[in-house]
């Protein structure tokens, strides 16, 4: 069901319970204004019963005279009266008078109002000393009758008023209906990936502020996507770097030394070779290709990792910069703990422990540096910390977005501290997940 369809039922709801609430109130109201004007007549007949009796004469000959004048006085407004003996009874014609005035509001309005008659009967004692009933008989229909138009009035003005705030609440609730399908226009540019939509400015401010969340989404995402794609750019162009690379090494150490050896074997085949000088020469060549091999194995993936373990491995690492680089101090803090750490975790720390240290000899300027890997909780706490010089890093540098897509990729979380003369920190922590092949 739509959301239309809800609010619009239970708008007929309530506007059910209004009306049936407003008919009782009503009701009850013009039941007590009818009985009140009906005792108000009936006490004022009585008054002028008892004051028109009291200025008559004591004989009895007066006295029938009156009452005989009242017995015939035709009925007034509200009100019949009746004179009777006090063992006659009077309501089968005051039953029939009533029943013969011609009503004008609907039955069961008239029997919602006016649950009986009301007849009052006044005795009178006269000069004979006999008793004498006047019968005075309210006639509410007259009241009734003003009281349903009253009750109509009511009731249409509230019918009225219910229909302008129906048709109110429905015109607003089509401006708001036109923002939401905007709204959901723009997410679904959104998920086709067009982030250049822009929502427009909405004059509700609830609505206004999802539509600027809404494009803020979008911003960031395009931004993702453009840094994605420049990663993946980058991506392949080390891929192509390092093959370029690696072919050239090839050619120039593998083909080369390969090509001496070749060439110092057929000098030994010879009678009057130094076959002690070739195979010297031909050991040193065998050496300085076995330095080359383990280099380059060390860049596509470091065997000792596997073989020896994260910490060994990062000693390695450490040892390897630290013969290059020997005016920079390396100070390496690590938790044995970390031993059992799972390999798809142990190759993300030893590459963004790889990426930190390259960023501090390229662009620190530092003498030195601060490697601490320990294990913390479920976490692995990975920082490393130069007294370089600081805020020369950018955020958006690949190899720092690297470090921050392994991060990311694991559930972790990377942070970049860099203040002009302060250094750089970064810290980077990650899953701690056991190693499951032991």
């Amino acid at each position: 069901m739509s959301i239309r369809a809800i609010i619009n039922l239970r708008i007929l709801a309530s506007v059910i319970l209004i009306l049936i609430f407003s008919a009782i109130i009503a009701i009850w109201q013009a039941r007590a204004s009818v009985e009140q004007e009906v005792r108000s007549s009936i006490n004022l007949a009585v008054q002028m019963i008892d004051f028109g009796f009291a200025q008559q004469s004591t004989s009895s000959d007066e006295n029938d005279v009156w009452l005989d004048k009242v017995a015939t006085m035709k009925p007034v407004r509200h009100l019949h009266i009746s004179i009777e003996d006090h063992n006659r009874a009077l309501h089968e014609r005051v039953s029939a008078a009533l029943d013969d005035d011609e009503e004008s509001a609907p039955q069961w309005f008239t029997r919602a109002v006016m649950a009986d008659f009301f007849t009052h009967n006044h005795q009178i004692q006269v000069a004979d000393g006999s008793t004498k009933t006047i019968a005075i008989t309210a006639n509410p229909m007259d009241e009734i009758s003003e009281a349903w138009g009253e009750t109509k009035a009511f009731f249409w003005s509230i019918v009225l008023m219910l229909s302008i705030i129906f048709c109110t609440v429905n015109l607003v609730f089509n401006s708001m209906l036109k923002a939401v399908k905007e709204i959901l226009s723009g997410l679904r540019q959104v998920e086709s990936g067009n982030f250049d939509y822009v929502l427009p400015q909405f004059k509700i401010s609830e609505f206004d502020d999802i539509a600027k969340e809404v494009n803020g989404m979008s911003v960031a995402l395009k931004t993702a996507q453009q840094s994605n794609q420049a990663l993946a750019r980058h991506t392949m162009q080390i891929q192509e770097t390092e093959r370029q690379t690696m072919s050239r090494e090839l050619h120039d150490e593998m083909g080369q030394s390969l090509t001496a050896i070749k060439a110092m074997a057929v000098t030994c085949q010879q009678p009057d070779a130094d076959v002690k000088a070739v195979s010297r020469a031909i050991v040193d060549i065998c050496n300085h290709l076995a330095v080359v091999v383990r280099s380059m194995m060390r860049t596509l993936h470091p065997l000792s990792l596997t073989e020896l373990g994260l910490g060994a491995t990062l000693s390695e690492l450490v040892r390897e910069w630290q013969r290059r680089v020997p005016e920079l101090e390396f100070n390496l803090n690590y938790d044995e703990a970390l031993e059992s750490l799972s390999h798809e975790v142990t190759i993300h720390v030893y590459r963004i422990v790889q990426e930190c240290l390259t960023n501090v000899i390229r662009h620190a300027n530092a003498t030195e540096v601060a490697i601490l890997v320990v294990k913390r909780g479920n976490k692995v706490w990975l920082t490393v910390s130069d007294n370089g010089q600081g805020g020369q890093l950018t955020p958006s540098g690949f190899g720092l977005l690297g470090m921050r897509e392994r991060a990311e990729n694991l559930g972790g979380q990377f942070k970049l501290e860099s203040l002009p003369n302060n250094g750089v920190n970064v810290v980077v922590k990650l899953p701690y997940w056991e190693d499951n092949n032991e």
